[in-house]
């Protein structure tokens, strides 16, 4: 297992985060947020397309 690390300029609404991921794997648009930006990471690892300078996976 590994860490997924986003920035981001406020935190995240804890209650919209699984449907947020959930929007990301199923390739619907979600409005920009933090809650955007962690889904589009959790779907980028999850579906290998993560290449970010910590990614393990290139």
């Amino acid at each position: 297992m590994t860490d997924i690390h986003v920035n981001v300029d406020q935190p995240p609404e804890p209650g919209l985060l699984r449907a947020a991921i959930e929007a990301a794997l199923a390739g619907r648009a979600w409005p920009d947020g933090p809650e955007a930006a962690v889904a589009r990471a959790v779907a980028d690892h999850v579906t290998g397309t993560d290449h970010g300078p910590r990614s393990r996976s290139c």
